[in-house]
């Protein structure tokens, strides 16, 4: 059975436009720009805030993709990512499960979750995907750490949260923030005196 000449033409243009999409895609996911995005674990406040105009751009175009792609975490966890520098913690919050629902067991969108309870009050449930995190990735220095604020912070545990902290330090010998933390175990050991 032959194609008619218009049928030819409907397959290439669908052709074109999904190697646009990816294509798009691609640029937009390593266009490296930097990542705007401070982690919680490099600072215990919320993040910057970006400009509400160019979130609402690129939620929506990661929507639109996420819609194209169901089955890929990094859209929704993505959008989730720009929710958390908006502050909307609860949205945030929506989109990391989503994330998680497709790959589960990402050590990366389950930390990046707790601290978002955490931020939203949620101690308790912080507390318990941090402690669920360590089970399957005990080295995970960024959950170790954010499992400190949300004790010191959120608990007002300090001794408890600084005991994860030196646990992260015997750990990881090599803790990017080391001197910083040190600094601040320290502090905290004082201010119990």
């Amino acid at each position: 059975m032959a194609l008619s000449r218009s049928s030819v033409n409907l397959v290439f243009t669908l052709i074109v436009a999904a190697l646009g999409s990816t294509a798009g895609v691609f640029i937009y996911l390593n266009s490296g720009a930097p990542d705007v995005r401070p982690k919680a674990s490099e600072n215990s406040g919320p993040p910057e805030k970006p400009a509400p105009a160019e979130a609402a751009s690129k939620i929506a175009a990661l929507q639109q993709m996420s819609a194209g792609a169901p089955e890929n975490p990094e859209y929704p966890a993505q959008i989730a990512n720009i929710y958390y520098d908006l502050g909307q913690y609860g949205k945030a919050a929506e989109y990391y499960q989503q994330s998680l629902g497709i790959h589960p067991r990402d050590p990366n969108v389950e930390t990046d979750l707790a601290t978002c309870l955490h931020y939203l009050g949620q101690d308790d449930k912080s507390l318990g995907i941090l402690d669920n995190v360590l089970s399957y990735d005990p080295g995970f220095t960024q959950a170790k750490y954010n499992k400190g604020i949300v004790l010191i912070e959120g608990k007002k545990d300090v001794k408890g949260g600084i005991s994860v902290w030196e646990d992260l330090l015997r750990s990881d010998p090599g803790y990017r923030q080391r001197a910083e933390l040190e600094q601040r175990i320290n502090q905290l050991k004082a201010s119990l005196r």
